[in-house]
């Protein structure tokens, strides 16, 4: 009925995340004529929020404006369709391998695999021997590095 709700601390749930906690006054609610529909079964209305809410507000206020709306087209008609390639068929759905580094060495990997498919695809023809040396030395300098970066698993053999 227009009254504020007053911020009255924090508390951290099970997950532990924090929330801030607002709640009225029970007399200011007991008073209300809207309580029997706002709060039936509590002594007054409690409203939690999670401490980044001012952010999401501001990113959904930003992912809804015009050049928001725009930025997203523009996204889902050249990024997001090359994550599909590379997932459905490049094998990247799972990476096999631990580490960032090991990580960025394959989506390297994929990467210039994809790029080059597009490339011979729209009629690029065939690249020069130079471009083939240039490509195959950058290829072998990160496969050299991927296989060093890979340490060897250890598997422990439990015996009954």
């Amino acid at each position: 009925m227009n009254r504020p709700i007053p911020f009255k601390g924090f508390r951290t749930n099970r997950g532990g995340s924090v929330l801030k906690c607002y709640w009225a006054a029970p007399k200011d609610c007991k008073a209300c004529p809207m309580k029997s529909k706002c709060v039936p079964n509590t002594k007054c209305k409690k409203i939690t929020r999670t401490i980044y809410d001012e952010q999401y507000l501001r990113a959904y206020a930003r992912q809804h404006s015009e050049r928001g709306k725009r930025m997203k087209n523009l996204r889902q008609s050249t990024v997001e369709p090359v994550f599909g390639s590379l997932t459905q068929f490049y094998g990247l759905r799972k990476i096999g391998v631990l580490g960032k580094a090991g990580a960025h060495k394959v989506m390297l990997m994929a990467a210039v695999a994809f790029n080059l498919k597009k490339y011979l695809k729209k009629g690029g023809g065939k690249p020069s021997i130079g471009i083939l040396r240039t490509i195959m030395s950058a290829l072998q300098v990160n496969l050299i590095a991927f296989y060093q970066h890979i340490q060897p698993r250890q598997f422990l053999i439990k015996t009954p």
